[in-house]
């Protein structure tokens, strides 16, 4: 097991490579089956939306390892705050100026639609995002509330049995429909019904990460999987069990060869890369293919230029916005004197 002292620099790499698989996953198979490729591309990566249930089982590890750290909800809040806004904000603004001013085919994009998505809050209102990735946010947005919550009531401590609650409370929105009811959607979401393993995989990983392995956790960890099997698919499970391989041997120490620079700078860019990729990645493929141009040079051509456009939004947008907000946020209120 790694010392607490070390930065856990794997997981800015799982963080890359996730990005990474989902960028690929819309480029290939996603964009063709929405506008179809001049030609069947000779890459393709099918499975790749599955990195969006890694980055879920990261999300795990990283909140609970922040709510820990933690003084106050305030600086959880500003934390996440300075961390997931400044930087979509942007994102949100370019996509819906490409998509309002020359949008892809049977892609229409309202004033309405821009307002609410500012707020990340447009799934709970059945608004459609401005680019279909933003779905995601909504369970992290969720999942930070919970937790928030958890944190606000003293439970951390607890959270080994919280989880198990929360997996069965996973396990019962699945089978609630088979007995004619259905939990609502808002409230799915806003409790984190679906992809709860993913979420709960990740803290049991960080209390291995910190606390060593124990019985309660290694049950806890097949339960997700089984969870996995039972209420997704089989193909999902198999992948499940890749992540949980590949968190289980970053923790013994035995994924160093994952620390190449390569790989901590796509980690780094993951969130602008993750924000700003399909939408504009599709309208260069557009393009390009429309030029006449072989669809694995356009994929080529759009991956880079997502990549640098993800490299300059997180260089000058994401962290220089974190830390206007972070001071701004934390800066203490003066009181007006009286008159």
């Amino acid at each position: 097991m790694l010392t607490n002292s070390q930065r856990f620099e794997e997981l800015d790499s799982f963080r890359g490579l996730a990005a990474l698989a989902v960028v690929l996953y819309h480029f290939t198979l996603r964009y063709e089956h929405v506008y179809h490729h001049n030609e069947i591309p000779f890459f393709s990566l099918p499975y790749g939306d599955y990195g969006v249930q890694f980055f879920f089982m990261i999300s795990g590890f990283v909140i609970f390892m922040t709510l820990e750290k933690c003084t106050s909800s305030r600086d959880f809040l500003v934390s996440r705050f300075c961390r997931l806004f400044p930087a979509y904000w942007v994102a949100v603004l370019i996509t819906f100026s490409v998509g309002y001013f020359a949008p892809l085919p049977n892609q229409e994009l309202t004033m309405t639609q821009l307002l609410v998505n500012l707020s990340m809050l447009q799934a709970f209102f059945y608004i459609p995002s401005v680019d279909g990735v933003y779905w995601s946010l909504a369970f992290e947005l969720s999942f930070y509330f919970v937790m928030l919550m958890i944190f606000l009531s003293r439970q951390l401590h607890a959270m080994e049995y919280l989880i198990i609650v929360w997996l069965s409370a996973m396990l019962a929105n699945f089978l609630l429909p088979y007995t004619g009811f259905e939990i609502p959607w808002r409230l799915q979401l806003l409790g984190v019904l679906k992809y709860t393993n993913a979420f709960m995989a990740g803290i049991v990983f960080y209390q291995i990460y910190h606390h060593g392995f124990s019985v309660l956790r290694i049950a806890t960890l097949i339960a997700c999987l089984v969870l996995e099997l039972i209420c997704v698919s089989v193909t999902s499970f198999i992948f499940f069990t890749a992540f949980f391989a590949l968190f289980l041997l970053a923790i013994r120490g035995q994924l160093t060869l994952l620390k190449h620079p390569a790989l901590l700078y796509m980690g780094a860019i993951s969130y602008t890369l993750y924000l700003t990729h399909q939408m504009l990645g599709f309208k260069v493929i557009y393009l390009l293919e429309a030029q006449g141009m072989a669809p694995d040079l356009a994929i080529l051509i759009a991956v880079i230029c997502s990549i640098l456009l993800a490299s300059v939004l997180t260089r000058y947008v994401e962290r220089p916005g974190g830390r206007f907000f972070k001071k701004l946020l934390q800066s203490p209120i003066k009181p007006v004197a009286a008159r």
